[in-house]
């Protein structure tokens, strides 16, 4: 009852702020990028393919699936974030879950996708640091989005310290991190660690981060790729609007909305959108029309895989570790 009187909510709110920013001018902006939109749905399948490519990093050989399911599992996931309009809360888990299914077992499946995370998670808040930092010494800001920028800065060096003590204390922080989850109401007891599970989490997780230096640095090149398309993908959507904007500001967009991006909230996201365009000097409208372009992109990028994929249910239902049956004739007996 609480979500779908959340979710309605945030649907009077989405409908709200439609009216009060102007259905024309909204409706301009986003008529305005035509088949444009093709090139915002292609650039964000390229950075759910580098992302692809990188998580592959983290798998071992023998029980890698193919490229083509695994990109599909990062749209199944990315769908399950943009329809329930969750964002990441959705979207991580349920693609760690597929991965399990489709990988040798759980271990080297749920390692992989906290691995990627973790790494993703780190790049995209050494980002952070750089320009949110940049601007606020290069940059007079003032007001709000000053304070936005320190929160970003603060909050990202404080992800950064995290993954630092991850890493050097051989995860051992992050089973605390999984015990604290386990002790949250309603959903802690689906999200307790089996025993001896967690030890074989962080033994793959460790293994994967101590590999090697060349390993580690393809890795890292990725994930900033990843980071590079994003941007790209902003300055497109806002061009492709009719609104001039420079690469720095496209980034600067990117990094003063992603912590609106890590949970999305129908209606609270767009008017987040809306509050730091403005704070940027910038209409609301437009802030409010690219988040919605996100939310469009993502759904459609989905879609588009989910129909060029696999057989959807012989992926969820089929397991590698499964034994299969063989019958063994022996004499007039048929044995199992």
């Amino acid at each position: 009852m609480i979500r779908i009187a959340a979710f309605l909510g945030g649907c009077a709110l989405l409908a709200g702020l439609f009216v009060h920013f102007g259905p024309a001018r909204i409706l301009s902006l986003l008529t305005s990028i035509g088949w444009n939109f093709l090139g915002v749905v292609s650039l964000f399948l390229a950075h759910e393919l580098v992302r692809t490519l990188a998580i592959r990093r983290w798998l071992p050989a023998d029980s890698c699936p193919p490229l083509r399911e695994m990109l599909l599992i990062r749209l199944f996931g990315e769908a399950a974030g943009a329809l329930t309009r969750t964002g990441s809360l959705a979207a991580e888990p349920a693609r760690a879950w597929l991965l399990a299914r489709r990988g040798a077992g759980a271990v080297p499946g749920y390692s992989a996708a906290v691995g990627e995370l973790m790494t993703n998670g780190a790049i995209s808040a050494a980002v952070n640091v750089v320009v949110a930092a940049t601007a606020l010494l290069l940059v007079d800001l003032a007001g709000p989005i000053a304070v936005l920028a320190h929160a970003v800065l603060w909050g990202s060096l404080a992800y950064l310290i995290v993954v630092a003590g991850i890493v050097s204390s051989r995860l051992s922080l992050l089973e605390a991190c999984a015990r604290a989850a386990a002790m949250l109401p309603l959903v802690g007891s689906r999200l307790r660690p089996r025993p001896g599970k967690m030890e074989e989490l962080q033994q793959s997780i460790t293994s994967a981060l101590t590999e090697g230096s060349v390993a580690l640095a393809r890795i890292v090149l990725l994930e900033l790729a990843a980071q590079t398309i994003l941007v790209g993908e902003v300055y497109w959507t806002v061009r492709s609007m009719g609104v001039p904007v420079s690469g720095r500001s496209a980034l600067f967009m990117e990094v003063m909305t992603r912590p609106l991006t890590i949970v999305e909230l129908v209606g609270a996201t767009e008017m987040g959108f809306a509050a730091v365009f403005t704070w940027l000097g910038m209409p609301a409208a437009l802030g409010f029309s690219l988040s919605l372009v996100k939310t469009l992109r993502s759904l459609t990028a989905a879609g588009v895989g989910i129909l060029a994929g696999l057989n959807i249910p012989a992926m969820l239902s089929s397991r590698k570790d499964t034994p299969s049956l063989h019958i063994v004739h022996a004499g007039d007996a048929r044995v199992p």
